[in-house]
Formats: structure tokens, C-alpha cells, sequence
């Protein structure tokens, strides 16, 4: 297992550089597109061992890194999710190795709820691109499965979710959030996700955020949102110290309103 570390090597500084290389979203393309079950190593040291490793730096110079790398890769991300995700079946099944790619590069980015908070106005712009995109993208999965979202499409629609709860760290973005009027949206996907804990548990908790604490009262599933809460904590609790982070972002979702519906559940 990886430990935190706040030494600044060598090893680190070829990390940041390989990460914020063409080679990177290069490669990340190419695996995004082959859905391959195995890589070689070449490839597992791009989208994993350099990723990982910036992961686990938690040093002074961690802001300055975190700017670089949103610096080179968010407007590609952006690019990358607008002209590869239509948000149409067929959907793609995705592999392990994509998975673990996207946990990755959203740990890279996105994780304001850790610390990496956004430090100048394009990278906020940026954000707000990419909330455009995952709008646009969610509102077609919606309408191509109004009954019930196509098990391999469900993925996408976690990672997307999630981006999007990590924007409702940021005062700026929730405003930004607030002003794409998500919530019927969210409650469309709630009732379409076939009960996906995953979606289920990031969508309450951008609804704790977005929503006025007057419409929380007016939620009839209490007992579904107390179940998702408390198996997530639960889970999270049991994965020990390296999920503290999670088990913070669940109960600052749980406030107001949303917090009364699950201790009265």
C-alpha cells in the first residue's frame, strides 16, 4: 500500500511531468477506447503508478503541482468527455482497468473536497465547462433510458455524479451548480438508476447542496436516503483511515433539512 509522504523527489517531479504530458491523455484515449483487459507495464506506469504517486504527496508544493496539472489536462478532460460520451447506448462496458483510469484522473483534478481547493479563474472556468458537459451528457442518458438506465451505462453516470459533488466544495461552482437547475435531473436519474447505491448516494448529497432547505422537506423517500447514508458511513468506517476523506464528504452532505429526514427515518 502507498503511504502519504511529503518528500519531494525526483521520482515525484518525472510523475508531474509524465502527467501533464500529450503522452498522458494519449495513452488514456487509447486504453478509453480498447477497453483492454491488461496493459503493458508502460502503460499501467502512466495511468496508475504516476497518478498514484501524486496522490500520496501531500507536501508544500502540492498546490503548485495540482495547478500544473489542471493547468495541461482539464480542458483536454473536458474535450475528452464532450466528444467521447454522447450519453447514447450503445454504452461502452467498461473495464477495470477504465475504471480505475477515471478514479485516477478524477483524484488528479478534481478532489477540492481533500484540499486541492481551485486557485485562479480558469481553472473555476474550466469547471464550469465541464459541468456544462456532464449536464448535456446526463440529460441524454435520461432521455435514452427513461425506465431504467442500461446496466452498462451506469458507470458513467457514477463518475460524472461524483465530479459534480466535488464542484460542491467550491462556493463559486455551487452557485454555478444552483444556476443549471439540476434537480429534477437528479431525481429523474434516482428513480431510472435501478437503485444504484453510487448514483443514489452522490445525487443526495448534491441535492443537500443545490436544494433549498424548504424543497428538502418535501422528499418522500427518507428511509432510501437514510439506507444509502448509513451503509456508505458504514462501509466507509470499515476501509479505515485512508477513506477519512469519503466519510468527511457524507456528513457535511447531511444538514438542515436532509439531516432531520435521516434521524427521523
Amino acid at each position: 500500500m502507498t503511504l502519504a509522504t511529503t518528500e519531494f523527489t525526483d521520482e515525484l517531479i518525472l510523475a508531474v511531468d509524465q502527467v501533464c504530458s500529450p503522452l498522458y491523455a494519449q495513452t488514456f484515449e487509447k486504453i478509453a477506447k480498447e477497453q483492454p483487459s491488461s496493459v503493458p507495464t508502460a502503460e499501467n506506469v502512466m495511468i496508475q503508478h504516476y497518478p498514484n504517486q501524486i496522490t500520496w504527496y501531500n507536501g508544500s508544493r502540492r498546490p503548485e503541482i495540482v495547478e500544473r496539472i489542471r493547468r495541461a489536462q482539464l480542458k483536454w478532460f473536458n474535450s475528452w468527455l464532450s466528444e467521447h460520451n454522447t450519453g447514447q447506448p450503445p454504452y461502452v462496458k467498461w473495464s477495470w482497468i477504465m475504471k480505475n483510469m477515471l478514479l485516477h484522473v478524477t483524484n488528479l483534478l478534481f478532489r477540492i473536497d481533500l484540499g486541492d481547493i481551485i486557485t485562479t479563474d480558469e481553472q473555476r472556468n474550466d469547471c464550469r465547462q465541464i459541468a456544462d458537459t456532464i449536464k448535456r451528457i446526463l440529460v441524454s442518458v435520461s432521455k435514452s433510458n427513461p425506465v431504467t438506465i442500461d446496466p452498462d451505462g451506469l458507470p458513467l453516470v457514477q463518475i460524472l455524479l461524483q465530479i459534480l459533488f466535488y464542484f460542491t466544495v467550491d462556493v463559486e461552482l455551487i452557485i454555478y451548480l444552483k444556476s443549471l437547475q439540476l434537480v429534477a435531473l437528479l431525481n429523474v436519474l434516482l428513480q431510472t438508476s435501478n437503485n444504484d447505491d453510487e448514483i443514489h448516494l452522490h445525487a443526495y448529497r448534491i441535492l443537500a447542496i443545490v436544494m433549498a432547505e424548504a424543497d428538502i422537506k418535501q422528499l418522500q423517500n427518507s428511509s432510501r436516503i437514510a439506507t444509502v447514508f448509513i451503509k456508505f458511513i458504514t462501509d466507509t468506517i470499515d476501509q479505515g483511515v485512508r477513506s477519512e476523506g469519503r466519510l468527511h464528504n457524507s456528513l457535511r452532505s447531511l444538514k438542515g433539512e436532509l439531516l432531520l429526514l435521516f434521524f427521523n427515518t
